[in-house]
């Protein structure tokens, strides 16, 4: 099986993002990370292996995703996996004592939890640099509000490691239970249906841009109940 999730070339994701001045290979190397974790984890996996639905539900497509899939899909112009930069407002309010408080889990976790830690860590890290370089960007990117990315800039890294350790055990594909549309995407990717998968991309993007609306409606409404 070939190797995935390996390093991602600016090269591999330029046609996406130039109108918005980012960089696009810290997203593309981060998003291949993830989708190379995923495939090894379903790929080796044996059947008694409890894994969460989407995996469970799409073992063969992941255990056979492509290195070519892997690079296809990690060139996408915005984050596949929630590292949880919604919750940025909540984490100056982080303390130390309470950085260990896990979240009860209805599913198997989707990473270990070393690897989660250093991922949401570096996914915070350059949310929060892309956050106050490219705001407007950062919310395309994350599909997250102008208050989320307004809180995340603010944080000091001591903050963000803390909301790292806080938040990995949630890291997870975004979308996780729409199996469709990851099946989709994986079929779209690993066939080299270009065409297609772009299509699905950009479905991805009126996706984030929908759930931000609704968002952003939600913080103008606390807004103006907490005046």
């Amino acid at each position: 099986m070939a190797r995935r999730g390996g390093f991602q070339s600016r090269d591999d994701a330029r046609h996406w993002l130039p109108s918005q001045g980012v960089d696009p290979a810290p997203l593309a190397e981060l998003n291949s990370e993830c989708l190379g974790l995923l495939a090894m984890s379903a790929a080796e996996a044996d059947r008694s292996t409890e894994l969460p639905g989407l995996l469970s539900n799409l073992r063969d497509n992941w255990a056979e995703l492509p290195a070519h899939a892997v690079r296809r899909l990690a060139a996408a112009p915005f984050s596949l996996f929630d590292a949880g930069i919604a919750l940025a407002p909540g984490f100056l309010e982080l303390r130390a004592r309470a950085v260990q408080d896990q979240q009860r889990r209805s599913e198997p976790r989707f990473f270990e939890i070393a690897a989660a830690r250093s991922i949401t860590r570096r996914m915070l890290v350059y949310g929060w640099h892309l956050s106050r370089s490219r705001p407007r960007a950062a919310c395309l990117v994350f599909g997250v509000t102008n208050y989320a990315v307004e809180s995340l800039a603010a944080c000091s890294l001591t903050v963000l490691e803390a909301a790292a350790d806080r938040h990995a055990d949630a890291l997870r594909p975004r979308w996780s239970k729409q199996f469709g549309f990851w099946r989709e995407l994986l079929a779209a990717a690993s066939a080299g249906a270009d065409r297609r998968l772009h299509e699905l991309l950009l479905g991805g993007i009126q996706r984030l841009a929908a759930e931000t609306l609704v968002a952003h409606a939600a913080d103008a409404n606390t807004g103006s109940a907490s005046r």
